[in-house]
């Protein structure tokens, strides 16, 4: 099931996708929620991130193949594989949806890189729950972009801008509640290139692990949100640039790159 935020005119409200209309729902999606008649076409809605999260979690390095190059980010030889997971959070206030403009500050001191990645949904409230029972506390999965500025990812002591400015969590464009989250292909196009490619088969910790083990210190809410990781090498986008993350089996998360200033910020 494809379960979507959306608002049309001045409501918002969940719904379910059936192919290119999406029904309303009347409930909880965390709880119960029946299927209303009232639908509308996605083309007349504003599909908005799926969730309204509390929080936003990375897992640290989580694939083999980005140790290197995340290495080379902090001017290193290659990061050494984890024995753990090590969460951060970051900025509820990137949080952006499909077709949403990624903004590049204007004072950016370096260049902006996507990392496509898929995104965990917490469906209740998680605190000290064992890995083995973690994939109950997830309600779905869908598509994220954890964006990131590699000059202020290098020099300053956390990721409050390099990875937390504004629009820099793009996420969307739907959750999807029936797949296998360790078996998904992952693709990212720039312009309709495609620079990355990768499966969740390759995490060095599975979201079980990783819900898991941020539960058994922080309280993990209905809608909060929790990334894979990124893989390999990434490369700049710039405004003019389209980014998409596609999950086969999910759906792609489209967003336009713009400057700051074409944004109307001051």
């Amino acid at each position: 099931m494809k379960i979507a935020r959306f608002r049309a005119g001045n409501r918002t409200a969940h719904g379910v996708i059936f192919g290119e209309e999406i029904a309303e729902i009347r409930g909880s999606i965390y709880t119960s929620f029946r299927i209303t008649d009232n639908r509308h076409l996605l083309s007349d809605v504003r599909l908005l991130p799926p969730t309204d999260p509390a929080e936003l979690w990375g897992p640290g390095l989580n694939f083999v193949d980005h140790l290197e190059y995340a290495g080379s980010v902090f001017g290193q030889e290659a990061m050494p594989v984890p024995e753990r997971p090590q969460p951060w959070r970051k900025g509820r206030n990137a949080l952006t949806g499909t077709l949403d403009p990624i903004i590049i500050p204007k004072d950016v001191a370096g260049e902006v890189h996507y990392e496509g990645e898929a995104v965990a949904v917490i469906g209740k409230v998680c605190r000290r729950i064992p890995a083995e029972r973690a994939a109950q506390y997830i309600l779905g999965y869908t598509c994220g972009n954890d964006v990131s500025e590699r000059a202020w990812q290098k020099d300053d002591w956390t990721f409050w801008r390099a990875k937390g400015a504004d629009t820099f969590a793009p996420v969307g464009p739907w959750i999807e509640t029936e797949l296998d989250p360790q078996q998904l292909d992952l693709l990212v196009r720039i312009n309709g290139e495609e620079v990355q490619r990768c499966n969740t088969s390759d995490m060095l910790f599975g979201f079980a692990e990783i819900v898991s083990y941020i539960s058994q210190q922080v309280t993990l809410r209905p809608g909060d949100l929790v990334f894979s990781g990124a893989t390999g090498v990434t490369r700049a986008i710039a405004p003019g640039d389209t980014v998409e993350v596609d999950i086969p089996g999910i759906g792609i998360l489209s967003n336009p790159v713009i400057a700051e200033f074409e944004a109307g910020e001051g």
